[in-house]
């Protein structure tokens, strides 16, 4: 009985642990679902998954079911997990599939020292030329994969 009394509050803990690192867990979510949900100067936590191209410090991440919206990527990153497979994949085939974890940008706010009428109309951007709408700085990469050649 009395060996009862010791397991009960361990397991307690046991479950207060594992719910407290669930919940530091970023949810997983949709490119083309947050490239169109988030607003402008705004930024969250996220899990997202996609095809990563171009270079190893940064590149762009783009969904199949939405490929004509690509997010500037950013590598920032924590850990040194699965850089090294990354960089393999992305030498022989400059394109892998990734799951990232980082922080998902909006569009900039444009200058408030410009004037109303431009600020209303200029939209700057992310990346290279501010050619891209959102930006993603990657703190973790937690898996990458083969990532099939990209259709002409």
């Amino acid at each position: 009985m009395q060996k009862t009394f010791y397991l009960i509050p361990l397991l307690a803990m046991c479950l207060w642990l594992g719910a407290a690192s669930a919940q530091t867990e970023p949810k997983a979510e949709s490119l083309c679902s947050l490239q169109q949900n988030v607003t402008e100067g705004n930024h969250q936590i996220v899990r997202v998954s996609g095809i990563f191209s171009e270079g190893l410090e940064r590149g762009t991440l783009e969904d199949v079911a939405c490929s004509k919206e690509t997010t500037w990527v950013e590598l920032a990153l924590q850990s040194e997990q699965n850089k090294e497979k990354l960089r393999r994949l992305l030498e022989r085939s400059r394109r892998a599939r990734v799951v990232f974890e980082g922080e998902f940008y909006g569009p900039p706010v444009p200058d408030p020292k410009l004037p109303e009428g431009i600020r209303k109309n200029y939209h700057p951007g992310w990346g290279h030329l501010g050619a891209f709408k959102t930006k993603l700085v990657v703190q973790a990469i937690r898996d990458v994969a083969f990532a099939p050649p990209a259709k002409p």
